[in-house]
């Protein structure tokens, strides 16, 4: 370190009087003399540069600061207060590099930038190799449809139900974005099948096209649904999101209970009947729609016990199952003796085992 502490024993004179020119041949000199051991110096050293390429850089031109972004950004131990700064920095020209590039900004940071700075900010962020739900959470909320679309088709960005919820929303009217959101592969599936709904044809093609690459039942068993609804009158799209919402309104009112969900099923609504069972059960309703759309009904017999679904209601609720016009009395009964017999206790476990099982498999 002997010639590193003759160059900083340099740098009070010129920080406080070099002139421009002086001062960018200084920060590239410090610099060039950080990267060549980068991997090999200590904390306390790696703070030392950071306070010294900080003091010569924050007043440097734009140009300067860009190529220092330049330079630090794939550097794992960069200098952690010069890479917050330039990460923040107004000029996108300096602030690209660290967004893309940078590992150790946190998310916190990540998403106050996003939510104050500008779109192509927030076009950088949603371009990171990873990218954490925290962050794509307030990227969807203020971005453009630029940000979206690069979101969506970023394979490494984590996405909540939220925001799932969100660019759906926003897809109605962006049929790129439409395709590109339907080709996730972690895509809730009623969320996959109010994009199909809404969809011009050509895109639905795809997207069905596509499905080698998703599972296979999962995108048949969604298809299956919509032309169910489609056979018994209801053609039109309906926004799922927005009947969710609604749920969410009458659960809080006290007003979801097993009558309300009997009523569903009576009317045949089969998104009310499954988004008032997913609140009523605490289960996703991407979970929910899976067990609905299977070929056995006995995963709804699980989920009406962990409850104490009385029979009548759990008997409407089988017979808007896709494919379930055809079930014969006899096939009713045997469900009948079969549900009780179920526990409560086994039907919980049972839940539990699926919810843990789902949850590592999102995180896989």
């Amino acid at each position: 370190m002997a010639a590193t502490e003759k160059i900083i024993e340099e740098l009070e004179d010129v920080i406080e009087n070099g002139p421009s020119n002086r001062r960018v041949e200084t920060l590239r000199r410090v610099t060039d003399l950080f990267l060549v051991d980068a991997a090999r110096y200590t904390h306390e050293q790696v703070a030392l540069f950071d306070d010294v390429i900080t003091r010569l850089g924050l007043a440097m031109e734009t140009a300067a600061r860009q190529e220092l972004a330049m330079r630090l950004a794939p550097v794992p131990n960069a200098p952690p207060t010069i890479i917050r700064s330039l990460a923040q920095d107004d000029e996108i020209d300096v602030a690209r590099p660290i967004l893309l590039l940078c590992s150790q900004l946190d998310d916190s940071l990540l998403a106050e930038i996003a939510k104050t700075k500008s779109n192509e900010h927030r076009l950088a962020i949603s371009r990171r190799p990873v990218v954490a739900e925290k962050v794509t959470d307030t990227l969807v909320a203020h971005g453009d449809g630029k940000v979206m679309l690069s979101l969506a088709s970023n394979n490494g960005a984590r996405i909540s139900d939220a925001g799932f919820v969100r660019l759906v929303q926003r897809a109605k009217a962006d049929d790129l974005l439409a395709e590109c959101v339907g080709m996730r592969a972690d895509i809730p599936p009623f969320l996959f099948r109010v994009i199909l709904e809404n969809a011009k044809s050509q895109v639905q093609e795809r997207l069905i096209a596509a499905s080698a690459a998703r599972d296979q039942a999962q995108v048949r068993a969604t298809v299956a649904g919509i032309a169910d609804r489609i056979a018994v009158g209801s053609a039109d799209s309906r926004d799922l999101t927005a009947i969710h919402r609604a749920m969410l309104g009458r659960q809080r009112k006290g007003e979801l209970t097993e009558a309300a969900l009997k009523g569903f099923a009576d009317q045949k609504l089969f998104d009310e009947t499954v988004c008032a069972l997913s609140l009523l059960c605490g289960v996703k309703i991407d979970m929910v729609e899976r067990l609905f759309l299977g070929e056995r009904p006995d995963p709804i017999l699980i989920l009406a016990r962990s409850i104490g679904l009385a029979w009548p209601t759990l008997k409407a609720i089988l017979k808007i199952r896709p494919g379930s016009a055809g079930t014969s009395e006899t096939g009713i009964e045997e469900i009948r003796e079969t549900y009780a017999k179920l526990t409560a206790n086994t039907a919980l476990r049972v839940l539990r085992f699926w919810q843990i099982r789902d949850s590592s498999a999102q995180a896989s």
